[in-house]
């Protein structure tokens, strides 16, 4: 493998240290986009509560000491309700998208790699024909030990390049798919805190 990897040429080296940053965005992604960690279930439930008790006070202490995404929202939410409707609104729209922020963090990393990965590839490729044409210029074409060199750059670095760009491509699609399905459980759950507050106030 390390002989395959030192014919790739100079090229390999920043290949290399893109599927290092790949994998390790995927993994902290991976441990990071939990439903929990962003809408615990316990949590909305005791807001419930709370909220449907009427104890908007200790509604916001709960929010302020959870710390979660749903809290964030729901504190913003909390907090400005003498604001008029369209205005609470838009409140709730700026936290909302404060956190969503959180949820699409690293995800232009990934995408970012999946175009420059390929282009690390064909840059190794035109190494490679630099070489096999500097061979063929000094020594002719009949040499194919020498000609071979410049051949395995130019394969390997194409192919690495491929090998880093389509599992970055997938492992951005699970990190996208995932943070949506939590982005718009935190829609619920937010509307749910906005529909409990303006019912209570109704009754």
């Amino acid at each position: 493998m390390l002989e395959i990897f030192i014919k790739g040429g100079i090229a390999m080296y920043p290949i290399l240290l893109l599927s290092i940053i790949s994998l390790a965005v995927f993994l902290e992604r991976l441990i990071s986009l939990r439903k929990e960690k962003y809408v615990p279930k316990a949590f909305e439930e005791q807001l419930t509560y709370l909220l449907k008790k009427k104890d908007v006070k200790e509604a916001k202490e709960l929010c302020t000491n959870n710390g979660s995404a749903l809290a964030n929202v729901s504190l913003a939410i909390i907090s400005n309700t003498d604001l008029p409707l369209t205005r609470l609104l838009e409140v709730a729209d700026e936290a909302g998208s404060r956190e969503m922020v959180k949820l699409d963090k690293y995800q232009q990393t990934l995408q970012t790699i999946v175009a420059i990965a390929p282009l690390l590839g064909l840059l190794g490729t035109v190494f490679g024909m630099i070489t096999i044409f500097n061979v063929i210029a000094q020594q002719g074409a009949g040499h194919a030990q020498d000609l071979s060199a410049g051949i395995a750059e130019a394969l390997i670095t194409t192919a690495a390049g491929l090998i880093v760009a389509i599992p970055t491509q997938i492992f951005y699609h699970i990190v996208h798919a995932r943070a949506g399905k939590i982005g718009d459980e935190l829609e619920r759950a937010s509307s749910g805190v906005m529909n409990l507050l303006f019912k209570e106030e109704q009754g």
